[in-house]
């Protein structure tokens, strides 16, 4: 059985001859930068990326976009909600989009056609409240909610607006990189209680654009991956992501403190990525080898390895030494020989 075949058949929920585990990290230590207008921060990721494929030869390949998170849209002229219905693309979109395909190119040269790649794509939601925090910082600074939640509570047919323009731009940019053969798939990082979004107001303005961006990967690809994001401990309500057509399903244990078999079950059986926590007191960085490895033999006992992947609830963190995600690996190749 090839490296492809067996994430395939885990991806389904078949039975393999290996306990998949994915991990990935941030290459820049602030993953928020401008690399559409500084360049060596993309050079510096490719050369991150490759290092990662030397030290662990992953099960397959999540893209990290660092410096290439935000599409380029006007900002600087959106002072209030009502004024995200006139939003429009800057000069710099084509150049985005196109430097966006370059880098995927280039990671699918690092790792060749061998390994499956799914490519990060970040929900409008997201896109939008991180920039209007960005350029807008003297108005949103140490609020307790990010900036989409108080622009919805606004005006929410203007976000919406607004929202439905990037998800746009996100397909077309999915057209290129999936639609071409580059990536076999999609990572969609989605949220919604750490922006603040009530469940009603995400399943009206927010939900809609999601799912048509899902829509426009499942035209290219059979397996895209959906991302629950919990970064730092926020929280998300998970029901709201139940009915998303993704194959494989990534959300913070921790943070929602529902284990990998609970997960596995509230998603309907689905394929299941997670275990470890990934901040930098969380086990995966600050524990022992023995207590690290017997998590891994933990999450295998209690979801076993059909459709279950070792992971973390996010990305993790950079402090987190390469041995402790070697010790994951090497607790998995252990366990799959029990397969055999």
């Amino acid at each position: 059985m090839d490296r492809k075949e067996r994430v395939l058949k885990t991806f389904h929920n078949e039975p393999s001859d290996k306990l998949l585990v994915g991990f990935w990290h941030h290459y820049l230590e602030d993953e928020l930068v401008d690399g559409l207008h500084n360049p060596a921060y993309i050079e510096e990721n490719l050369a991150a990326a490759k290092k990662f494929k030397d030290d662990y030869d992953p099960d397959f390949v999540k893209v990290m976009t660092d410096g290439l998170f935000f599409m380029p849209f006007d900002y600087e002229n959106v002072h209030c909600a009502s004024d995200l219905k006139n939003l429009k693309a800057t000069e710099d979109m084509d150049l985005y989009l196109e430097k966006s395909v370059e880098f995927a190119k280039a990671i699918r040269e690092i790792y060749g056609h061998d390994v499956l790649m799914f490519y990060n794509v970040f929900s409008p939601a997201f896109q939008l409240s991180q920039r209007m925090g960005q350029v807008h910082a003297d108005k949103y600074a140490g609020l307790p909610e990010a900036p989409i939640a108080y622009l919805i509570e606004e005006d929410p047919e203007a976000v919406q607006a607004a929202l439905d323009m990037i998800g746009g731009y996100t397909e077309t940019m999915i057209d290129m990189i999936l639609g071409t053969g580059i990536a076999e798939g999609m990572y969609f990082s989605v949220s919604c209680f750490n922006r603040g979004i009530k469940s009603d107001a995400y399943r009206k303005y927010v939900m809609p654009g999601e799912k048509r961006i899902i829509a426009k990967a499942n035209e290219y690809a059979k397996d895209n991956l959906l991302h629950i994001c919990g970064w730092r401990g926020l929280l998300n309500d998970l029901n709201l992501f139940l009915d998303y057509d993704c194959s494989v399903i990534n959300w913070a244990v921790h943070s929602e403190n529902v284990s990998v078999a609970e997960g596995k079950k509230l998603f309907g059986g689905k394929c299941v990525i997670g275990g470890f926590g990934n901040n930098n007191t969380d086990m995966l960085c600050a524990g022992t080898k023995e207590e690290i490895q017997a998590e891994v033999e933990k999450i295998f006992r209690e979801a076993g390895t059909t459709g279950v992947i070792i992971g973390a609830d996010c990305t993790t963190h950079l402090d987190t030494p390469v041995e402790h995600l070697q010790w994951v690996y090497e607790k998995a190749a252990e366990l799959t020989k029990t397969l055999l």
